[in-house]
């Protein structure tokens, strides 16, 4: 247990780091190129992004966490998964470029295309670092990883910096995407192997794929309705309305990212070690997901409260529409988050298949929502349908998800409960306190050292986690 410890915490740092590290260049990429370029160009990328990351998911199939998952991988396995994962790419790419005419007259935008042929290379791209990807996070060498991607980020981030500022417009965010994805890909092969064997086995796809296609299922179900408001925003309101949507997502998806990165790669393949002894798996889980369940409501109310001045700050007041899409949107990923976290069991015990019955369930409430939101044509019932669908999906995948492991407790709904209240008290206070004082200028300077005590310290009373003894634990754990 004491080295399963070592490796999680090593691992979550280092994941951490290169994670943050590779958000921080990407975010403040996106707020160069959002005074170079209009809300619109933001638009159109994010049109064409539904698809790539729809097709994304199709090609990838749950085969990296199948590989993952098994206890000794073998060469034959992983070649497998490199055949699949590069006929399923080529044949999705084809559908984007048969599709792509059709998609751009439905915006009534022809330029969205060509950008979508173009931004469709990356899947054939990525099909050439899934094993080596899975192979790294199987191994937890999540140093060697964040390294890779963060040199990626660093290369594509620059190059598209430049390309805007020579007028390339929305084609340097095509470059972006385009040139990170070979960049890692190049890094991958120098340092972690030239995989490229075609040899496919058919008892292997068969024992991978069955563990995959559910998750792949329950994925697509879940990246289409995430970003679908992308689509609808565009065809029903504007395109500069879906710029709008698609920046405040990928502010909020910093945070929101690092978490999520950390629950379905570091936690995952560490808990896949202890599949065998339910009575650890729950201990060690139930004590990470607390850690989780205190950060997401730390950070929630810190975006909530600073929305605007972020949003104004980095971007500028052309984007004053963001406003609104961010802080509903860190409401809805609060518990989006927690319920991804609580998919690791599933994945875990394989019981995958629960995983899709739930998207379904949690899709068809959501479909409602959009439904409503569509007909009455607005913006407020959509996005608010979104957040209400995201607490109901939670609390649906929080009790299967017990049920697993034959402990449906209601600790953590207790503590979840807890976290939501402190965290609504902070922020009325917080912004009370600024209203009270009229705080125009140097609103960060003098309420976030308010809103860190006033979190800290509602911890303790309300008797959640003591932060210090905590604290210690951590840094106990010697090298």
């Amino acid at each position: 247990m004491s080295k399963l410890k070592k490796a999680l915490i090593r691992g979550t740092i280092w994941s951490t780091l290169g994670q943050l590290s590779s958000l921080l260049i990407t975010l403040g990429t996106n707020i160069w190129l959002a005074r170079l370029l209009s809300p619109e160009e933001f638009g159109q990328l994010g049109i064409i992004m539904f698809f790539i990351m729809i097709a994304n998911v199709l090609t990838e199939s749950g085969l990296g966490g199948a590989l993952v998952r098994k206890k000794k991988a073998t060469r034959s396995d992983y070649s497998t998964v490199f055949v699949t994962n590069l006929i399923f790419s080529v044949f999705c790419y084809l559908l984007l470029i048969i599709g792509s005419g059709a998609i751009a007259n439905f915006y009534e935008d022809a330029i969205i295309k060509d950008l979508l042929i173009v931004a469709g290379l990356v899947l054939i791209i990525n099909s050439f670092q899934l094993t080596q990807n899975a192979k790294l996070i199987s191994e937890l060498k999540f140093k060697e990883k964040s390294i890779y991607r963060f040199i990626a980020v660093v290369i594509s981030s620059s190059i598209g910096v430049y390309l805007a500022y020579s007028g390339f417009g929305v084609w340097s965010l095509i470059a972006i995407q385009l040139i990170a994805a070979g960049v890692n890909t190049i890094l991958l092969w120098m340092f972690e192997g030239f995989f490229m064997r075609f040899y496919f086995s058919k008892a292997s796809f068969k024992e991978l794929y069955s563990f995959g296609i559910n998750t792949t299922l329950a994925s697509i179900l879940n990246k289409a309705f995430d970003n679908i408001y992308q689509l609808i925003l565009g065809k029903y309101f504007s395109i500069s309305e879906t710029g709008y949507f698609y920046q405040a997502k990928r502010l909020q998806d910093v945070p929101g990212g690092v978490i999520n990165m950390l629950s379905q790669s570091v936690v995952f393949s560490s808990l896949a070690k202890l599949q065998d002894d339910k009575i650890a798996f729950t201990k060690v889980y139930n004590k990470i997901t607390l850690y989780f369940i205190i950060m997401l409501g730390f950070i929630s109310s810190f975006i909530y409260v600073y929305a605007e001045q972020i949003i104004l700050l980095l971007y500028g007041s052309e984007w004053v529409g963001a406003i609104f899409y961010m802080k509903l949107l860190t409401i809805g990923s609060f518990f989006f988050i927690q319920e991804q976290i609580n998919r690791v069991i599933f994945k875990v015990f394989n019981q995958t298949r629960k995983i899709l019955y739930l998207e379904y369930v949690k899709k068809t409430i959501q479909s409602i929502s959009i439904v409503i939101g569509v007909i009455y044509l607005s913006l407020q019932v959509l996005i608010i349908g979104f957040v209400i669908t995201n607490i109901i999906g939670y609390l649906i995948n929080f009790y299967y998800s017990r049920k697993v492991i034959g402990n449906v407790s209601i600790y953590e709904l207790k503590t979840l409960f807890k976290i939501i209240c402190l965290s609504v008290v902070v922020v009325i206070i917080v912004i009370l306190f600024g209203e009270m004082f009229n705080l125009q200028k140097n609103y960060f300077l003098y309420t976030i050292p308010l809103l860190i005590g006033s979190y800290l310290i509602g911890l303790k009373m309300l008797k959640i986690i003591n932060i210090k003894t905590e604290f210690k634990k951590i840094l106990s754990v010697r090298k």
